[in-house]
């Protein structure tokens, strides 16, 4: 291996320190394959110079502070546009491989993130690309952290923690969906650090030992956090090389054996007895009180509720337009028990919502934060985790069924999908003295 001036190849991985000055100046262009260059969004990262074409990326403003510069630039040595674009790509992909280093939680002295800074740095320096790996091959021989970093850097380990970010921009479900993928990923990153870990008897394992044993999750929701690690599984197959088999075939039981997972941990309806408890819980906090009355007579989502506009209630009836479904998008008869409380919120309103004075959270729910109070308040009553504000609305279904209300009558009310083809698919619905004569057998007692 030729000799490269003023280097020591072992001394910075002993302490693994990183200096990322050095890479301003990097000059090195590299074979990329499978890195489309429509994704580069080319005139983006390059920047024309004194007649020269530079590479820029701009980092991340909470990255910063570890990376301590605010954008990496790296002379492409062309006065060609076209040229550029072209020598771009490969400079761009590993200034993008090091900030994913970064955001994915390694630690600043992680020996992986110290070889890429230093494979970076000693191209810079002039090394041939073929000497670099000879001298990160050689350094991986001295601990088994940095044979493990020299398999990632050089070989097909893949860290699974470090991609999230980038398969989660490129999603186009709601921030609050991308939010949840999120979690779901970095709980899986979590047990498995490099995707070969990742093998379907230890998924299996995980589920079955920590997911449902120590976390609690319910099926549904242990087969929703897989579904989503296979999409991510997908997305590293398509854009990050991974050639391993998906490990999710079979891994969540169809039945839930333990005891603790039993039908008495379904969500369960409240009672009129249930009822009254909540209001006399909540006699300080009338907004509260309010809600719970509006849940309890409509039979609503609390985001239906809390999204209502004084545009969409007149004196007789709600308009619910902001639904979770087609089915929920529905007209509500007021109940005559809370008339009154519907005329008071409509006349002191000072937001243009019926719930006055809700904030926003940032997926833009008006309902999360009164959301968070109710379950305090049952909690304080002594309600645990079947019992929930969409208790509420399973009150409202059994009554309905108990006052001998037709299906399709309740459904309507409560927004639920007719799936008949003769009510479903053919009626034109009923009229609104029916809904109006079937809200009214509602009965919370006091």
């Amino acid at each position: 291996m030729a000799e490269t001036k003023g280097f020591e190849p072992s001394r910075p991985f002993r302490a693994y320190s990183l200096n990322f000055k050095a890479i301003e100046r990097k000059t090195c262009v590299v074979t990329v394959c499978g890195f489309p260059q429509a994704e580069l969004q080319m005139p983006r990262f390059i920047q024309k110079r004194r007649r020269k074409w530079y590479a820029v990326l701009e980092v991340p403003k909470d990255l910063r502070p570890r990376l301590k510069k605010s954008r990496f630039v790296q002379s492409l040595k062309t006065e060609s546009q076209s040229e550029a674009e072209r020598l771009c790509l490969p400079v761009i992909h590993e200034w993008k491989e090091l900030i994913e280093s970064v955001r994915s939680g390694l630690p600043p002295t992680d020996a992986i993130l110290a070889m890429r800074q230093h494979k970076l740095l000693l191209k810079q320096k002039g090394v041939p690309e073929h000497e670099v790996d000879l001298v990160h091959a050689e350094l991986a021989t001295e601990t088994d952290e940095l044979a493990e970093a020299h398999l990632v850097v050089y070989g097909d380990w893949l860290v699974l923690s470090e991609h999230i970010n980038d398969f989660a921009e490129r999603l186009s479900d709601q921030p609050k969906t991308i939010d949840m993928k999120q979690r779901d990923l970095l709980r899986f990153s979590k047990m498995f650090k490099y995707a070969h870990d990742a093998t379907t008897t230890s998924v299996q394992e995980w589920v079955e030992n920590d997911l449902i044993g120590k976390d609690g999750l319910a099926l549904t929701t242990c087969r929703r956090v897989i579904s989503n690690c296979r999409g991510y599984w997908k997305y590293l197959q398509r854009h990050q090389k991974l050639e391993l088999a998906p490990p999710f075939d079979n891994v969540v039981p169809r039945k839930n054996s333990r005891a603790n997972r039993s039908a008495n941990s379904k969500r369960q309806h409240f009672t009129k007895a249930d009822f009254q408890t909540l209001i006399r819980a909540a006699d300080d906090d009338s907004q509260l009180k309010d809600l719970i009355y509006l849940g309890a007579y409509t039979g609503a989502r609390i985001e239906e509720l809390c999204s209502l506009k004084l545009s969409s209630v007149d004196s007789n009836s709600f308009s619910i337009e902001d639904a979770k479904t087609s089915a929920g998008i529905r007209t509500v008869p007021i109940h005559s028990v809370i008339k009154p409380l519907v005329d008071r919120l409509r006349a002191t309103s000072e937001d243009g919502f019926l719930l006055s004075g809700l904030t926003f959270n940032k997926y833009g729910d008006r309902s999360n934060a009164i959301g968070k109070k109710f379950g305090r308040l049952k909690g304080r009553c002594g309600y645990g985790r079947t019992l929930v504000f969409h208790s509420l609305r399973k009150g409202v279904a059994t009554q309905l069924e108990e006052a001998g209300i037709p299906e399709n009558i309740s459904a309507r009310l409560i927004g639920h999908e007719l799936k008949t083809m003769t009510y479903g698919l053919y009626s034109g619905g009923v009229t609104f003295e029916t809904l109006q004569e079937a809200i009214e057998k509602l009965d919370w007692g006091g």
